[in-house]
């Protein structure tokens, strides 16, 4: 009974096509989960007289009381990591190194992208994504404090409505992203580009929020046939 909770404590029975460090191999990272990438990194799950978890398990549990947000995980510092039942120092120390080395990555990176100074640099770089779009696409762009692109987000899509653009949503985002300032932007299928009562009762709204979180809103285009409109420009920002 010891033997046989030991192997799976370590994952030994699971087949090869299942253990995350031979999936990894075989596949790539991007095939994992993140509850599989995790494991990798925990390597051992933990095992009391009562319970035994895999690394599976712990990894779960992890990401389960963080809301399942990997940002969330990795704005944690390693001794908080390491008070968690069943983590502890070298656990910690690890997942701790593992996401100070993505952050270091991800700034050089950043020094690499679009700055957006402008609506017409904001349109060159999003207007792509809309082409050919048949359906109202929302997205959020979060910018650094430098101006530079960190990540751009969907959030809705659909027909544009105050019930659709959840006001949260949009800054929950920022603020994982730890944005110092966000512009927004969606299209209109039909292609003209006069805003909307909706347009711009949205646009008031996040500016108001982003007042209150000190979250600049610098912009929110509507992109059309062959153009764009910047409601800062038209003077409802």
């Amino acid at each position: 009974m010891k033997q046989r909770d030991k192997q799976a404590f370590t994952l030994r029975e699971w087949p090869d096509s299942e253990k995350p460090r031979e999936k990894l191999l075989s596949l790539g990272a991007t095939k994992l989960t993140d509850v599989e990438l995790l494991a990798i990194l925990l390597r051992t799950g933990t095992r009391t007289r009562d319970q035994s978890q895999t690394a599976i398990d712990l990894a779960r549990k992890l990401l389960m009381m963080f809301d399942n947000s990997l940002e969330m995980l990795s704005k944690r510092d390693a001794l908080e990591l390491a008070s968690i039942s069943g983590i502890g120092n070298v656990k910690a120390i690890t997942l701790a190194a593992a996401f100070e080395l993505g952050r270091r990555a991800q700034e050089s990176i950043a020094e690499e992208t679009p700055l957006l100074s402008n609506p017409e640099a904001v349109y060159k770089f999003i207007y792509r994504d809309f082409a050919g779009e048949k359906r109202e696409i929302f997205k959020v762009i979060a910018l650094s404090t430098s101006g530079r692109v960190k990540r751009v987000k969907t959030l809705t899509e659909g027909t544009l409505n105050a019930s659709l653009v959840d006001v949260r949503g949009v800054f929950k985002f920022a603020i994982l992203e730890e944005a110092a300032s966000i512009i927004v932007v969606h299209n209109h299928p039909s292609g003209r580009l006069e805003p909307s009562r909706e347009d711009i009762r949205v646009t008031k709204d996040l500016v108001k929020s982003g007042e209150f979180l000190e979250i600049a809103v610098h912009d929110h285009l509507i992109v059309g046939s062959g153009g764009y409109l910047s409601m800062k420009n038209a003077g409802y920002i």
